[in-house]
């Protein structure tokens, strides 16, 4: 039976409910998630869009046009602000979840595989051991 995983923001008003295991477990040095954590990176879990669901509340949606030109919609809560997860358009089938809205010991079981835009991470923050080291985005497949 596939492991189930739960989330939410911060005050409760939206939770989510995830299927599997992330496909990739990232932490990202962009300067985007600089900017939308307020921190130094963000540490992603990506899920495939057919494993995810928002089981209560609904998010407020931030359109912003990606590293890649195409849109990419920042779901968020309107209440707490609690960044959720982000849909890129050019990847209609993932889904890209911010790992601290998960719940019940998630970020001490799914530890990043690799780190993307490293060539922006400030000097002073030290790679995961083993994680792989990507000096800008995550390679796509050449099937892409």
């Amino acid at each position: 039976m596939p492991a189930t995983y739960t989330g939410s923001c911060s005050c409760g008003a939206i939770k989510i409910e995830l299927q599997g295991e992330p496909s990739i477990q990232t932490l990202c040095h962009c300067s985007d998630c600089h900017k939308s954590t307020g921190s130094t990176y963000s540490t992603n879990f990506i899920w495939s869009k057919s494993d995810f669901k928002v089981v209560v509340g609904e998010p407020k949606v931030y359109e912003k046009i990606g590293g890649s030109g195409n849109p990419v919609y920042k779901q968020f809560c309107g209440t707490c602000g609690s960044p959720m997860w982000t849909r890129p358009s050019a990847l209609p089938d993932i889904v890209i979840i911010k790992a601290g809205v998960l719940e019940d010991g998630a970020l001490a079981k799914l530890a990043p595989a690799a780190e993307t835009f490293t060539s922006r991470k400030p000097g002073w923050v030290k790679s995961v051991e083993g994680a792989a080291q990507f000096a800008e985005t995550y390679p796509r497949p050449p099937s892409q």
